[in-house]
């Protein structure tokens, strides 16, 4: 009998402590364990481990996304904001990648961010639930981010991400401090971010004004010229320039052709007079907008025949 009771004791502890255990690491389960980078052409993301089945997003060669697990030869991810399933085969993984996955949101109160990737490292802040931190990178099952002031870690299964990787082709979102794991030039911190913010809303104040037409020296919703439209949306976005396009082209910091940014001012050469004669805002994705002659406010592509023929420079004021 005595020992029956010791037993019912031994076995009720050894439940009550593994019931802890899973409490205390809960959260591991949601723990991103490596990036994965597509492969392939094409990639299919299903709904199971399995090619029978459903299809629910194809991802495209360069993409990113966010491994959590493996069954088989799949690898449970997210992709783009959804959850599934893609073959092994098609996917390089890393355990460290500077990656932008764009704002996390914290998803517990009292995180540590950390100055490394491990709980042996310093706490530098503690972020609490529905906080948001900027994803730049990867490292061990652990996020590099920025929140506040601060450059720091979290560990992976405490954020949740909330936007689609700003390096995948459906993102359209900036800014980009790393291209393929390189340096874009843009330094991550939080002042960057803010910039982030500021050349958003220039964009979103620049399309609203598509279709207004062109008037010669228009610097009203009335009518722009292209300088007149430039000085325009950028005062409406707290930025001050001066009116014309030689002057324009002289302000903020060049920048390549390769690293435009929203907000960016492009320069064309040769239009209607020798030198610098044309401007326009950099909208991403490869288009611009501006004032155009013949049909006012529009949105044109860099790689279409005329930028590609005039392009001059291009200048970074935000």
């Amino acid at each position: 009998m005595k020992i029956t009771r010791i037993l019912t004791a031994l076995l009720v502890i050894c439940i009550f402590a593994s019931s802890t255990t899973v409490s205390a690491f809960a959260k591991s389960d949601s723990l991103t364990t490596h990036i994965g980078t597509v492969e392939a052409t094409t990639l299919r993301l299903r709904s199971g481990p399995s090619t029978s089945n459903s299809i629910l997003k194809t991802a495209y060669n360069g993409d990113y996304v966010v491994i959590t697990g493996k069954t088989g030869s799949w690898y449970k991810v997210e992709f783009n904001l959804t959850s599934g399933y893609m073959h092994a085969d098609y996917l390089t993984t890393h355990t460290r990648k500077n990656v932008e996955l764009g704002y996390g949101r914290v998803n517990a109160n009292k995180v540590n961010v950390r100055s490394g990737p491990g709980t042996s490292y310093s706490s530098l802040a503690r972020a609490n639930s529905g906080e948001k931190a900027f994803i730049i990178g990867f490292n061990n099952q652990w996020y590099k981010v920025i929140y506040n002031d601060d450059i720091g870690y979290i560990r992976s299964d405490y954020l949740e991400l909330t936007e689609i990787p700003y390096e995948n082709k459906a993102s359209t979102k900036s800014p980009k401090f790393f291209v393929d794991g390189k340096s874009t030039g843009v330094t991550p911190s939080a002042a960057a971010l803010k910039g982030s913010s500021q050349r958003q809303t220039i964009v979103a104040n620049a399309k609203k004004l598509i279709g207004v037409p062109y008037v010669w020296g228009g610097t009203t919703t009335k009518g722009f010229d292209c300088s007149g439209f430039v000085q325009y949306v950028m005062k409406q976005s707290g930025i001050t320039l001066p009116r014309t396009t030689a002057q324009q082209v002289k302000v903020g910091t060049y920048v390549s052709k390769s690293n435009l940014q929203p907000g960016d001012l492009v320069f064309l050469q040769n239009t209607y007079r020798t030198g610098v004669s044309h401007v326009g805002i950099y909208i991403g994705n490869g288009n611009v907008i501006h004032a155009s002659s013949s049909k006012g406010v529009t949105t044109s592509s860099l790689s279409g025949s005329y930028f590609a023929k005039h392009y001059h420079s291009a200048r970074r004021v935000v």
